[in-house]
């Protein structure tokens, strides 16, 4: 199957790529090769290229960022959706488009499935949600995967490595301990999407996350722990008391019995992909 992959040089793009490419004619694309905000350069490129189906994962990620530049936070992840979903349309290209637990406020207090009603926060979050609007309006067959607290060892701005950074540079470090969600490791989530595509699973919405959920603290303490960090002294702090420029959901974990049911294996526990992280990562990372 040709495949288009959007976002290719991002945190699930550089793993998502390879995977696909082991069965697939797989062209990955980024902001050099055209420009999503673009709806006429988009429906050229995917004209150019014909995929059978494109993967759509560029976006703006930066969630504090976001708050400074809603204007153009929104023509990246919604209006850039919906100018692929057209484009995929109009050349009849299946999409999958990715998406994000930050569609939801944190309230529930247990994990979201699909069929819980999003409201977000913070300006990140609707603009995800308004590209899953968008998309499915141009494109009613669209698939769209939501993930959570993704990170790769590529990735600037995900989690670990925020706080592998602060870890340089002080003797201690305050992390949020309630605040919780579901830990998801940009390897684990190509592969099963490899599965997803190799399978034909075409459901319209699924949860794909690492198994399990915790909190903001947990996950740095297993993290520190596994890398053998003990030069730092993790500080355990409450949403209240710690200083933040964005709203954040208290509890975004999600539930991905869903995708379960279509054969795709779930991911494994967020622990177990944490520690096969750090032992890539490998002590030099922290030193």
């Amino acid at each position: 199957m040709r495949i288009l992959v959007t976002g290719a040089a991002g945190m699930l793009g550089k793993d998502l790529v390879p995977v696909l490419a082991r069965k697939h004619r797989v062209r990955g694309a980024d902001l050099a090769d055209f420009d999503v905000t673009d709806r006429e350069a988009a429906e050229r490129f995917i004209g150019a290229e014909r995929p059978e189906m494109v993967i759509h994962a560029a976006a703006f990620t930066d969630v504090e960022g976001a708050e400074h530049d809603p204007a153009r936070v929104m023509r990246v992840n919604a209006d850039g959706a919906r100018n692929v979903a057209a484009a995929c349309g109009f050349h009849g290209a299946r999409l999958i488009l990715i998406s994000t637990d930050y569609v939801f406020d944190g309230t529930k207090g247990a994990p979201y499935v699909e069929s819980d009603r999003p409201a977000p926060l913070n300006v990140y979050g609707r603009s995800k949600l308004e590209g899953e609007r968008l998309a499915r309006q141009e494109l009613p067959g669209v698939t769209v995967i939501r993930t959570a607290w993704l990170y790769s060892a590529g990735g600037r701005n995900n989690f670990p490595a925020k706080i592998l950074k602060a870890a340089r540079k002080g003797k201690s470090l305050k992390v949020v301990a309630d605040e919780v969600g579901s830990p998801t490791w940009a390897a684990d989530l190509a592969k099963a999407i490899g599965q997803i595509v190799d399978l034909g699973a075409a459901g319209p919405l699924y949860h794909l996350a690492g198994g399990g959920f915790c909190s903001r603290f947990e996950m740095a303490m297993e993290l520190f722990s596994c890398l053998g960090i003990r030069d730092c002294e993790l500080v355990k702090v409450s949403r209240e008391n710690y200083p933040a420029n964005v709203l954040r959901p208290q509890n975004s974990s999600l539930d991905s019995e869903r995708i379960g049911r279509e054969g795709i294996k779930p991911l494994r526990n967020w622990k177990e992909s944490l520690r096969e992280f750090a032992g890539m990562l490998g002590s030099h990372q922290v030193g």
